[in-house]
């Protein structure tokens, strides 16, 4: 139930951060440079709500005032800000190489894609948690 209950939570924030908050981040920048400002921050986010979300379950699960609960929200943090990062990234830069608008249907195909590799990530977090840190 815990790890279910993990996932869930991951999901609810990955709702958030790609679609409540992302609007915040519309218009403006480079999008083809990997280390935009935008892209940054919409990393960033994801992070920061990948944090909260093991900051909630491993305070239920571990003794906060000990390292390895910290050990193991930073490095899931940093690995979530970077596999976001490049999961998006490519997305760009096959939109833009076909010139894919929100209006065409392998636009659409593409973004389906994109959200299974985000939610893999979440699976993949939630294993290194299983087998890491419960």
């Amino acid at each position: 139930m815990l790890i279910a209950t993990l996932f869930y939570l991951l999901m609810i924030k990955h709702a958030l951060a790609d679609f409540y908050f992302q609007g915040r981040l519309l218009g403006g920048g480079d999008e083809n440079k990997l280390l935009s400002k935008k892209k940054n921050r919409h990393a960033l986010d994801h992070a920061m709500g990948t944090a909260l979300v093991f900051f909630l379950v491993l305070s239920v699960t571990h003794d906060m005032t000990m390292m390895m609960p910290w050990l193991c929200l930073f490095s899931i943090a940093i690995l979530d800000y970077v596999l976001h990062l490049l999961i998006d990234w490519r997305k760009n830069i096959i939109t833009k190489k076909y010139k894919w608008k929100v209006s065409d249907r392998q636009f659409w195909k593409l973004t389906a894609i994109d959200q299974c590799a985000h939610y893999s990530c979440y699976i993949l977090y939630c294993w290194l948690f299983v087998n890491y840190w419960l």
